[in-house]
């Protein structure tokens, strides 16, 4: 019967190599979900911030725009001699 611990202690051993094997295949698919996520999260994080800086720079546009049209009211109250808080100038 000496045989039989040779085959146990070869079971085991297959069984310990196996669920070895097994937790490798977790870690290894875990890490690339972990850098699938990470890299989308860089595509998301580089598209939010065009979005936000043609946000900003549309604003900016607008704020131009209208401190442009405020210079024109200006001048135009300017050459009426117009005083917009009452009376002439």
């Amino acid at each position: 019967m000496p045989a039989l611990p040779i085959v146990l202690a070869a079971l085991a051993a297959v069984l310990v190599v196996a669920g070895a094997a097994y937790h490798l295949y977790r870690l290894r698919r875990a890490l690339l979900a972990e850098r699938a996520a990470r890299r989308l999260l860089g595509r998301m994080h580089a598209r939010d911030m065009r979005a936000c800086t043609d946000r900003l720079n549309e604003l900016l546009g607008v704020d131009a725009l209208l401190t442009e049209a405020d210079q024109i009211l200006d001048d135009a109250l300017v050459a009426a001699h117009y005083d917009p808080e009452g009376g002439h100038l």
